[in-house]
């Protein structure tokens, strides 16, 4: 202990002196001998572990997006920024070939947050810009006309409030399906259909809508997936929308919308407070 205490203190004193005689490998020599002591003076980065619960608080109780404020919004991109550079997801090609990875992936997501990755009222500095996300290389006859997603889901064009309960968003990798679940107050609203890796983007799931059935309260069923028949007459093409996931562990999935949409997802329903 006692000479773990004095290698400490003989960093700290080399690392004030490399500030004046410009010294930058002091630190780097006394580390193996220090191990993960922490040096009086310094600040530790949060884990991924912190950075994620740091999110889900930041979330919390804006009804999805919601109620968000500006600095809410910025704080989120600020996160979300932050773990898509330090652990950003593998291409979804890549995740697919392995189980461990493909078990990520699967199943059932509790999307519990919506913003804009562009925010309009942000100001023009450079932290902005380091935070900022932007569409590259689209797809075509998919739509990258921006949508202000505030507690709010669009599928093929259709949006649906999402504010007061988290909707599910599946994904069936065996049979490159993925649906969005919402359980509203008169009705229950599936959307969803085929996917297809993008050869633009390799974190990219393009997707081709096919189904959307309401089933309301009072007994009465309702499918409107003729309305995506008539758009992809319209444009040549069923493929109306894409996801990218840029960040994905055990408990969190992030993702970037073709509308410059962002989205957090749980694992666990009961992980974020509405």
């Amino acid at each position: 202990m006692y000479l773990r205490n004095l290698f400490a203190s003989a960093v700290v004193f080399c690392n004030f002196q490399q500030g004046v005689f410009g010294f930058s490998s002091f630190q780097n020599i006394f580390k193996p001998l220090l191990g993960d002591a922490t040096i009086a003076g310094s600040v530790a980065s949060p884990s991924r572990k912190q950075q994620e619960v740091t999110l889900l608080e930041a979330v919390s109780g804006t009804q999805n997006g919601k109620g968000a404020t500006l600095p809410q919004q910025k704080e989120v991109l600020k996160i979300v920024s932050a773990l898509e550079t330090t652990y950003p997801s593998l291409p979804l090609a890549e995740i697919l070939e392995k189980d461990t990875l493909r078990s990520q992936l699967d199943g059932t997501w509790f999307l519990q947050y919506t913003q804009p990755s562009e925010l309009e009222n942000g100001d023009d500095n450079e932290e902005e810009n380091d935070i900022s996300w932007k569409v590259e290389n689209p797809e075509e006859n998919i739509t990258t006309q921006k949508y202000n997603a505030k507690g709010s889901v669009s599928a093929g064009g259709i949006n649906v409030d999402v504010s007061k309960d988290p909707p599910k968003q599946i994904f069936d990798l065996d049979q490159s399906t993925v649906f969005n679940e919402v359980a509203l107050e008169n009705a229950f609203v599936r959307v969803g259909g085929n996917f297809r890796l993008s050869e633009n983007n390799e974190k990219r799931a393009v997707v081709s809508f096919k189904e959307c059935n309401i089933n309301l309260n009072i007994g009465l069923k309702l499918n409107l997936g003729f309305l995506f028949d008539i758009r992809a007459k319209i444009v040549g093409t069923d493929e109306s929308g894409w996801l990218e996931t840029t960040y994905l562990s055990d408990r969190i999935r992030i993702g970037r919308g073709n509308k410059g949409s962002l989205f957090v997802l749980t694992r666990e329903k009961t992980d974020v407070t509405p």
